[in-house]
């Protein structure tokens, strides 16, 4: 084979490898820029059916056009589709808690489903996910219902993008917001492997003061899955939303191959009366987060879904994981409430508005400080 008859198809790969790398228009990494215009958007897709939402003076979007917004589902969600005017990106901003009892009744629904299953959501709607393939993650139920109603349109539209020609997409989402995008994240990574959407399409996230979406296997998959730079959780030190929902871990959290597990058949092998003395000991320890672990499933869980049965007709009410140990998800950027911070905005206990440190507002405040080259 002559040196010609080998260049040329070796040139035509070349070309084709570099145009598919130029047609990607997100890079892997923080960036400021990107994540500002997030909090822009994220701030009108919240105020779209919040009638307290406080009155900003946050600029408007530089980059991206409104498109469409969806129609109000579940907990009264809605999701906002918007374009860069000058590139192939498309953004997909996920509403945050509003002022109504249906909102905040997603928060409170706060018993884990497992990660990955079927249900059969209402008498229409029978939904097959996959969040994560360990068998032990698990995912906060509220925000998991409205991300699965928010996905009919999601898929739809993400699908009409790219027949347009777009492969690049943001996903955000602030407060409850945050909770349903990282969801939203592992659901279309999940549909991409499956090959369920195209294998080219590229998401990039910006989870913004993103509360706890699920238990340690679950971030630990969606960590990895968004590792390089391609998934982010920025977060105010002054804002108490990340710091929700409550948690209570037991022996049970722990992976297979640890002592605690195994505890009991450990205590009963000691020769009396040192394995009475182990056994009251380990009781004491064990059985207060047990307990808890069953009052949350029973109020946050049972008691609720009365309530979500009522908001979503032909509701039906999913098995229930058993575990509520909420951990901290994705790579934080952590946002330093510093003393100009706390001048500008009041930290006193006896403050009534306890979005103080919340809104988007006091967020764009502490984004604006990062350095515009900052890498994480």
């Amino acid at each position: 084979m002559s040196a010609k008859v080998f260049y040329f198809p070796f040139l035509v790969i070349l070309i084709l490898r570099s145009q598919a790398i130029s047609a990607q228009v997100l890079k892997p990494g923080f960036n400021k820029q990107e994540y500002l215009e997030t909090l822009k958007i994220n701030q009108k897709a919240h105020i779209a059916l919040n009638k307290w939402a406080e009155i900003t003076t946050i600029p408007e979007p530089e980059n991206f056009r409104f498109v469409y917004r969806s129609p109000v589902v579940a907990f009264d969600n809605i999701w906002d589709l918007w374009v860069h005017k000058d590139q192939r990106v498309a953004m997909i901003a996920v509403q945050g808690s509003i002022a109504t009892g249906a909102s905040f009744l997603a928060n409170l629904y706060a018993a884990m489903i497992p990660a990955k299953g079927e249900l059969q959501l209402d008498k229409d709607f029978k939904f097959t996910y996959n969040l994560s393939n360990n068998p032990n993650a698990a995912v906060h139920v509220g925000w998991f219902v409205a991300m699965a109603y928010l996905s009919k349109t999601i898929e739809h539209k993400i699908d009409s993008c790219y027949k347009s020609g777009i492969k690049d997409f943001i996903l955000t989402g602030h407060s409850q917001g945050g909770g349903i995008t990282f969801m939203l994240n592992s659901y279309l990574e999940n549909l991409k492997s499956d090959k369920k959407l195209p294998e080219d399409i590229r998401f990039k996230t910006y989870c913004s003061a993103g509360p706890k979406p699920g238990n340690l296997y679950y971030a630990y998959d969606y960590e990895n899955m968004t590792k390089g730079g391609w998934g982010y959780n920025v977060v105010n030190t002054a804002d108490w939303v990340p710091d929700v929902p409550f948690s209570v871990q037991t022996v049970d959290d722990f992976t297979a191959v640890n002592p605690f597990r195994g505890a009991k058949a450990m205590i009963r092998k000691q020769k009396f009366p040192k394995n009475l003395a182990l056994k009251h000991v380990y009781n004491r320890m064990s059985k207060p987060s047990k307990r808890a672990r069953r009052n949350y499933q029973k109020f946050l869980g049972k008691m609720v879904s009365k309530a979500v049965k009522k908001q979503i007709p032909g509701f039906n009410v999913p098995a229930f994981y058993n575990s509520n140990y909420y951990v901290r998800t994705g790579k934080t950027i952590v946002l330093h409430a510093d003393e100009a911070y706390f001048k500008e905005f009041n930290n006193s206990p006896d403050n009534p508005n306890i979005w103080q440190h919340h809104f988007p507002k006091q967020y764009l405040f502490l984004a604006e400080k990062l350095p515009a080259n900052m890498i994480e």
